[in-house]
């Protein structure tokens, strides 16, 4: 005959078991249903909207005239079930977020994305995470709900740049900034002054203007050696035309830039400028191959003592 688990060992079980798959068997037990949220979870990918994102598999309220269904996505698979008709779809969006996630105040993932939602109206949880996206909000509108050992994120990745000098936001060891054509003409000078040291920026339209005013800016302001920023588009010039007119723009005063292991070779060659009489800073275009070959344009401060000849620039 075999033994019963004993609570601690049943803990231990269900801590690590895949997160999809423990809800599923807790559902089935009301003994577990119990204890279940007091003891921790573990997820590779938690997202929070409107619907919620489990380790990749995907629950939202579905209703229309004639249907008022749960739906769950797996991939390119889609299941429906049905939900009591009295709630509102509100309502059955509100009683979904709490059942997963209402009184779990220890939840471990490796990334979370916080967006879309009325943080007044959500339940009580605590996540802790090495990289975070939030959209539509402050950092400081969902600090309630993420605990400071997440803190400095490995990676961040934000829309707002009201608050681009918030301690949580500058000690990101990456910062990702997804910039509106708004944004960008509006606040560009809070966007060239960003304190990180390994940025990327993400545009809607990429334009070689957005490149030059960053340089300008470091050229009149100074920035730190080891700076790293990285610019992309999904519209707007491509890299040649970029780098082509930003050589043109600074043709006085730049060097060759010779070395550089990831620029793209058919490219429309890379240059350096001085920054000041001890550093420089290189400019290039780049195929990476990490995100599906988009062509980005880097802008690195290196040391000016650096043997251009030498000298290899790894992607960030």
């Amino acid at each position: 005959m075999t033994n019963k688990v004993s609570y601690p060992g049943l803990r231990c079980v269900l801590e690590y078991l895949e997160a999809n798959r423990r809800i599923y068997i807790t559902a089935r037990s009301p003994a577990l249903q119990r204890v279940e949220k007091s003891i921790p979870i573990h997820l590779k990918y938690l997202m929070i909207s409107n619907n919620i994102d489990l380790n990749y598999i995907e629950m939202g309220v579905y209703s229309d005239t004639a249907l008022y269904k749960i739906e769950f996505k797996v991939r390119e698979k889609s299941f429906l079930r049905p939900y009591p008709m009295h709630l509102t779809c509100e309502e059955a969006a509100e009683e979904m977020h709490e059942y997963y996630f209402g009184g779990r105040l220890n939840i471990y993932t490796d990334n979370f994305w916080f967006f879309k939602r009325e943080v007044e109206n959500f339940p009580k949880f605590n996540v802790t995470t090495n990289e975070m996206t939030v959209y539509n909000f402050l950092l400081n509108d969902i600090l309630q709900y993420i605990n400071p050992n997440s803190f400095p994120l490995k990676e961040l990745t934000i829309d707002c740049i009201d608050d681009l000098n918030h301690p949580h936001i500058r000690s990101a060891k990456k910062l990702c900034v997804e910039i509106s054509d708004d944004q960008r003409n509006e606040s560009s000078t809070r966007i060239h002054a960003i304190q990180n040291k390994n940025v990327e920026l993400e545009y809607d339209i990429l334009e070689w203007t957005d490149a030059m005013g960053i340089i300008r800016y470091w050229m009149e302001n100074g920035k730190e050696t080891g700076t790293t920023f990285v610019c992309k588009g999904y519209h707007g010039d491509s890299n040649d035309e970029i780098v082509t007119k930003l050589r043109n723009e600074f043709r006085e005063i730049l060097s060759e830039l010779t070395g550089v292991n990831d620029q793209f070779p058919n490219g429309t060659p890379g240059f350096s400028v001085p920054l000041t009489t001890s550093s420089k800073i290189l400019v290039y275009g780049r195929r990476n191959p990490e995100r599906n070959n988009i062509e980005e344009i880097v802008l690195k401060v290196v040391s000016s003592q650096a043997d251009g000849n030498t000298m290899e620039i790894k992607n960030q």
